[in-house]
C-alpha cells in the first residue's frame, strides 16, 4: 500500500489591484482598541454558533499580516497574510468565501493552517468593509471538521454580521 502524499503546494493570497489605497483604510483601524471590544467578541461567538464551528474570528489583513482581532473558541495568533484564508476572503469584496473541505480544495490542500495547527477542514468568511468599500479583513468562522452544504441564510446572516462588525471597529483619531 503506498502511503497517501502530503500536498506541498497552495493558493498564495493575492494582493489586490487597490492595495495601497486598502492598506491607507486599515492604517486607520485602532486594533488595540478594536481586540477589546466586548460588541465585537460577542458577534464572532454569535458567528460560531450560527456556523457550529470551534471557532469564531474577525480579522484585518495589512500588506504582509492577518491580524487576529478577537477568537472566539481558540488561540490563534497573527500570521503571514500569503497563507491567511482571510486574505483570500478580501480579494472579493461582495462576497462570502465558504471552503466546505479546505483539505480536498486544490487552493488549500498544501496550506499549512490546513496540514498543521489549527487544521482548518472548514472555512467560510465576509469581508469587513470600510465606509468608503475597502475590504479591511475578514469575520469568518473555522472547523477541523469539513462540511457538505450551506444554508442561504446563514450566508445572508454573515454577511449582516460582518457589516456590524465593521462599524465597530475602532478608528485612529
Amino acid at each position: 500500500m503506498v502511503p497517501k502524499l502530503k500536498p506541498i503546494f497552495h493558493a498564495l493570497a493575492p494582493l489586490l489591484r487597490g492595495e495601497k489605497q486598502r492598506q491607507t483604510a486599515v492604517d486607520k483601524v485602532d486594533s488595540a482598541r478594536s481586540k477589546q471590544s466586548p460588541e465585537l467578541l460577542a458577534i464572532v461567538e454569535e458567528v460560531a454558533a450560527l456556523f457550529g464551528t470551534e471557532m469564531g474570528i474577525a480579522t484585518l489583513i495589512d500588506r504582509q499580516s492577518q491580524h487576529v482581532l478577537v477568537c472566539h473558541g481558540g488561540d490563534l495568533d497573527s500570521g503571514p497574510r500569503d497563507i491567511s484564508f482571510c486574505g483570500h476572503t478580501i480579494a472579493r469584496p461582495d462576497e462570502v468565501m465558504c471552503v466546505f473541505d479546505a483539505a480536498n480544495d486544490p487552493r488549500f490542500a498544501g496550506n499549512p493552517l490546513v496540514l498543521d495547527t489549527p487544521h482548518i477542514r472548514f472555512y467560510i468568511g465576509a469581508p469587513l468593509l470600510s465606509p468608503e468599500g475597502e475590504a479591511l479583513g475578514a469575520l469568518c468562522a473555522i472547523d477541523s471538521l469539513p462540511r457538505m452544504k450551506l444554508l442561504p441564510e446563514q450566508s445572508k446572516r454573515l454577511r449582516e454580521l460582518a457589516d456590524k462588525a465593521a462599524a465597530l471597529l475602532a478608528v485612529r483619531n
